[in-house]
């Protein structure tokens, strides 16, 4: 994808946040998260594109899903183009045809695969250059949604295609105001479970009852289900606190003791939204009245690590410059590598929020990927560096940030220090 210049992207981002944020039509469609095509077109011809072409084939493509809306699911494969001008079309099965009576645009039908390839020719007449959930060289693997078949069918109808990484940005990752309300509603009640998780744990504890880190994550699902939230949560203690992906499970949970560093996951959105945006965060804490000195000097690191980035970005935000994904990671990363440590930090400083726990916004990351996406007002991600010593500790301190106008808000909780949960 050729790289924006700053005039033109911050002419994109006003036609963005002009018509996805300001005003009760671009409002309404928000509520019903479908794309706004007349933002979109905005987009096109910014970026001198001829169209934006939407596939969908048996869920590869949940992007397209999310900002087209069919009225049920569908088994076959459907396109939905937008050009820059004029109204969408949309190549559906014959099948299939009613679940897009809602969705707005022209439709074109087709029974077998020979009107599959002519209807698309069709579908794309006069277009030359197109967007599509694609990423060359797999530059950024998340954004790939289309299968290689699709995108070879597309070729061979003599269009080049661009990736769609802008527009999925000001469109399914913009928040919105009512996205941005769920979140805030998502990131108090996970706020409150961790309070109430800690508390159970000390309870359990205090009172020499067995609890172990399933039992705690049983008992944030039943309060996920109490209040109304969908998501996922982790728990790990003692040494499995420094296996970045650790999952407990019914066959593999560990007891909680004392004196045991514990670490908490938890992600969730609101089960019954229009718009649920994603809230994330996690906490370090420790089965015991005093922490260790050695964890208290992890943790200054990584929370040191958090606050380099989020101040980068707020910096770059406040002076109207562009930040981009990687450079944030960077920042933290080189706080990190300050103390030594730059070997033990294995994933990507943040990740984008939206409909998606893993959003399809920029992400801050120059260790799995190299993201040179910039972030964008009007959407937000997740800071959490963290730190992992294999058969000993690890920790991750988890924020969310959102990007408003020349300047940023951190959404959750800021952990300062190692919560001793049995000091009281």
């Amino acid at each position: 994808m050729k790289p924006i210049a700053p005039t033109r992207f911050f002419l994109v981002a006003l036609i963005a946040a002009a018509l996805l944020l300001g005003g009760p039509r671009a409002a309404q469609a928000q509520n019903k998260k479908r794309v706004d095509i007349e933002a979109v077109q905005g987009i096109l011809a910014v970026r001198s594109l001829d169209g934006w072409l939407l596939a969908e084939n048996k869920g590869r493509n949940p992007i397209a899903v999310d900002l087209v809306v069919p009225g049920a699911a569908t088994s076959r494969q459907w396109f939905y183009f937008i050009p820059a001008f004029g109204q969408p079309v949309i190549l559906v099965h014959q099948s299939e045809a009613s679940a897009f009576d809602s969705v707005p645009g022209k439709k074109i039908e087709y029974a077998g695969y020979r009107d599959l390839k002519e209807g698309l020719r069709t579908l794309l007449k006069g277009a030359s250059t197109v967007a599509m959930e694609y990423a060359p060289d797999s530059g950024i693997a998340s954004l790939t949604r289309v299968d290689a078949g699709t995108v070879d069918l597309v070729k061979r109808s003599g269009l080049t295609i661009q990736s769609s990484a802008d527009l999925v940005q000001f469109t399914k990752s913009l928040w919105g105001p009512d996205g941005r309300l769920n979140h805030y509603v998502a990131a108090h009640h996970l706020n409150k479970l961790r309070e109430e998780a800690l508390a159970f744990i000390a309870e359990r504890v205090a009172g020499d009852r067995p609890v172990s880190e399933r039992d705690v994550q049983q008992f944030l699902e039943n309060g996920y289900r109490i209040r109304g939230l969908t998501g996922s949560s982790s728990v790990a203690v003692g040494v499995n606190t420094s296996k970045p992906n650790y999952q407990p499970s019914d066959r593999s949970s560990s007891a909680i003791k004392r004196d045991q560093l514990l670490l908490l996951r938890m992600s969730g959105a609101l089960a019954d939204s229009d718009r649920p945006i994603y809230a994330s965060l996690s906490w370090v804490a420790y089965v015991g009245e005093t922490v260790p000195e050695r964890h208290h000097r992890v943790f200054a690191t990584i929370a040191g690590a958090r606050d380099a980035a989020i101040a980068f970005i707020r910096t770059g935000v406040q002076k109207r410059r562009l930040v981009k994904g990687f450079e944030a990671d960077q920042a933290a990363r080189s706080e990190i590598g300050k103390a030594g440590l730059a070997s033990r930090f294995v994933h990507a400083t943040g990740h984008s929020l939206d409909t998606s726990l893993a959003g399809d916004g920029a992400n801050l990351d120059d260790y799995e990927t190299h993201d040179t996406r910039s972030l964008v007002v009007g959407s937000g991600f997740t800071v959490g560096p963290g730190v992992y010593v294999p058969g000993d500790v690890g920790m991750q301190s988890e924020v969310d940030v959102y990007i408003g106008q020349g300047d940023i808000e951190v959404t959750t909780p800021v952990q300062t220090r190692i919560t001793p949960i049995l000091l009281k």
